[in-house]
């Protein structure tokens, strides 16, 4: 299989994202549990009230939502939004078996906020900044949405080489994989550096941004469990898909020994850092 040249743009890159996630959508389940530390991690800083209006952008299957929901209830309201339609209407059935009457699921471009001004008490984004096209539209929408001294908490991944979870497959694509016909390849890395979310907020207008880095541990039965749980549930099963069967072994391979370096008779378990910010709009 030959792979042909390709080129990155905004509305491609937005397309693939909206496409690949509605796809693989009823297999993230298995990853996606896996982020619910981190999400009480930072609903622990953000601690959102019962009466509090809160938006949780780029929600996936519906957390920390629905986790939200229930801290807020009965008077509390909370709305989860997402570029992907399979995204939401499994959220909305996961609600509904849950007996949640106070959080709704929306089909919406995170960089256009169908929302008036001056809506929410609180936001939060996890893990969304780094699929985002453009965050800083998404941050400014989420700056426009909040009322005034409302606050905003996001988690994105650290760097790679504090982010094995991830990276136990990401390294291996970026080493073996097709950059676009500039070079470039994506990564869920750019906004893991040492204050550079935190700085992006502050440029758009946020004020008092705090940063604070946690260490989580993914986990699996086994290595071929591992890489399944991540090929099979994210998109990244269809950009290895899109690769000369060569390469897709080559980064298979690379990727089982990465992951075997962390497997015990228990299985595996890898520790991932994530990056934690909260900020506010000012009063």
């Amino acid at each position: 299989m030959k792979v042909e040249s390709w080129k990155y743009t905004d509305e491609y890159y937005k397309n693939y994202t909206r496409e690949t996630w509605d796809a693989c959508a009823e297999r993230y389940l298995p990853l996606a549990r896996q982020l619910a530390q981190f999400h009480e991690s930072l609903l622990e800083r953000l601690e959102p009230c019962p009466g509090d209006r809160i938006l949780d952008v780029c929600t996936g299957l519906g957390e920390p939502a629905m986790s939200i929901a229930s801290i807020v209830a009965p008077s509390g309201h909370v709305v989860g939004i997402d570029l992907s339609a399979n995204m939401m209407e499994i959220a909305r059935k996961s609600a509904a078996r849950r007996g949640l009457r106070n959080v709704e699921f929306v089909t919406m471009d995170a960089e256009k906020l169908e929302f008036p001004a001056d809506s929410f008490n609180l936001a939060v984004s996890c893990f969304g900044f780094q699929i985002i096209t453009q965050p800083e539209a998404a941050a400014k929408e989420i700056f426009r949405v909040l009322k005034s001294g409302g606050r905003a908490g996001f988690t994105v991944w650290s760097k790679g080489d504090r982010a094995p979870g991830i990276d136990v497959l990401i390294g291996s694509m970026t080493e073996h994989a097709t950059p676009d016909e500039d070079g470039y390849l994506p990564t869920p890395y750019e906004l893991g550096g040492p204050e550079e979310l935190a700085n992006m907020l502050k440029e758009i207008g946020f004020v008092n941004p705090s940063e604070v880095r946690t260490v989580g541990n993914f986990v699996a039965d086994g290595v071929e469990d591992y890489l399944s749980m991540i090929l099979v549930g994210t998109p990244l099963g269809h950009s290895l898909s899109e690769e000369t069967e060569e390469v897709q072994k080559a980064v298979r391979a690379k990727a089982e020994s990465n992951i075997s370096r962390y497997a015990t008779v228990k299985g595996v378990s890898i520790p991932t850092e994530c990056v934690i910010v909260v900020a506010s709009k000012p009063a």
